[in-house]
């Protein structure tokens, strides 16, 4: 039976020059292949990431070199959120316990261990001021940098995340509390206002779910990422400016299924978010229109962090550490660039692979374009393009479910154009 897969589609076009877009996420060494959860960055070049298995790593030099941190502890710590508000000062939550840093997170102390809550979230707005939220729906706050805690009860859901307004200093600064289907809003300034808990209409459908939102730093607007099941698996964004009533969708155009995992707000037009399967895809103009990134993984995003509109880390499974320091996407302006350009396929990654793998192509002119899978022995398996597409780099996702172990071939035809590459499925 003839299968079709059309997953992602990425086109670039102007019309008075054009931009060629190649993706710059560099993946490093991590020194572990347990699953990473969480990434913040203190400074330009200074990063901590943390994971399970009681994996905590701090880089110095942009990721050349990991330093591993995890504490000789006698069982397994899955650490599942981290939180800075300076270069000294942090806290970090995982299972039972928070633990607070007062240097850079060279050394740790545990604050406050229950053995019967699971703390999934934190927040650190000042060293005296820190928040952390458990699986429960409780959510504990410290002001004086974790020595004593109290606690209050949000949610009867998990709070999957804890995030403020990175803005100018207002009265009455706004603090949020996301769970997955609901969102808590309280006056940080004023603790004796009544906690104030909505429905997130978007995520209450069948599949749906939040799982991180942010602030963008200034100002301006705050996002929260997660996936919308009603008709299909959609990455799905949602926004909320200072002056908005509620959160509302953001039309992302990102066709591919998945999840959405993680969102990094560097400025205030400046977002970047990821999620399953690789996808890392940022925005410029404040959340209106996004870019998919090519990266060199089909792995879990769990988590990305940008210090600035350009340098920053994303996270996921296996170890898996990316690094970028021209934020992802380097621009090429040349009007001759569109001569320059040929018709290119490029090798599928990764290859050999499991159940997916990524595709991508070259287009100098909006051409007709043919992109079918083949099994050696001759025979059209899949079709992941058979139209008409702009000029620009092109992603096509092959999903093989169903298909068997063995050497297939992926055939790109444009015109007079025609190139055969080897691909292999592995079970």
């Amino acid at each position: 039976m003839k299968r079709t897969f059309t997953i992602l589609v990425l086109t670039i076009s102007t019309l008075a020059s054009i931009n060629a877009l190649k993706a710059q996420w560099i993946q490093q060494n991590s020194g572990t292949t347990e699953k990473l959860i969480d990434v913040v960055m203190l400074d330009s070049s200074t990063a901590i990431v943390v994971g399970e298995n009681q994996n905590i790593f701090k880089t110095t030099n942009s990721g050349v070199t990991w330093n591993f941190l995890g504490l000789t502890w006698s069982f397994p710590m899955n650490w599942k959120n981290i939180s800075f508000c300076d270069k000294q000062y942090g806290v970090l939550v995982g299972g039972n316990n928070i633990i607070t840093t007062t240097d850079g997170g060279d050394h740790w102390s545990l604050s406050y261990q229950s053995y019967e809550k699971n703390f999934l979230s934190a927040l650190c707005l000042h060293p005296g001021n820190i928040y952390a939220g458990d699986d429960s729906g409780y959510v504990y706050h410290s002001i004086d940098s974790g020595k004593t805690w109290s606690s209050e009860k949000i949610s009867t859901l998990p709070i999957r995340s804890i995030f403020a307004y990175r803005g100018p200093t207002i009265l009455g600064l706004p603090l949020y509390a996301l769970t997955s289907h609901s969102i808590i809003t309280k006056n940080e300034f004023f603790p004796i206002t009544p906690r104030d808990e909505k429905e997130l209409k978007f995520f209450n459908g069948l599949g749906s779910e939040a799982y991180r939102g942010e602030f963008c730093n200034g100002g301006r607007a705050g996002f929260i990422v997660g996936v919308q099941g009603d008709l299909r698996s959609a990455p799905a964004i949602i926004r909320k400016s200072m002056s908005d009533t509620a959160w509302l969708e953001v039309s992302t155009a990102i066709l591919q299924d998945g999840i959405l995992f993680g969102v990094s707000a560097p400025s205030a037009n400046v977002i970047y978010v990821c999620g399953s399967n690789g996808m890392i895809f940022n925005s410029s103009d404040g959340g209106d229109t996004w870019i998919a990134h090519t990266v060199p993984t089909m792995r879990n995003m769990n988590a990305i962090y940008l210090y600035d509109e350009k340098r920053g880390f994303s996270v996921g499974d296996s170890g898996l550490i990316l690094y970028t320091s021209n934020g992802g996407v380097t621009s090429v302006h040349d009007p001759d660039s569109h001569l320059q350009m040929k018709f290119a396929l490029d090798q599928n990654y990764p290859n050999p692979f499991n159940l997916s793998t990524m595709i991508i192509f070259h287009l100098p002119f909006t051409s007709f374009v043919s992109l079918k899978i083949f099994d050696i022995l001759g025979r059209d398996v899949a079709t992941l393009a058979f139209e008409e597409l702009t000029v620009g780099i092109h992603f096509r996702q092959w999903n093989a479910a169903g298909m068997p172990s063995g050497v297939y071939f992926y055939r790109l035809q444009v015109r007079s154009f025609s190139e055969t590459k080897k691909l292999v499925l592995l079970r």
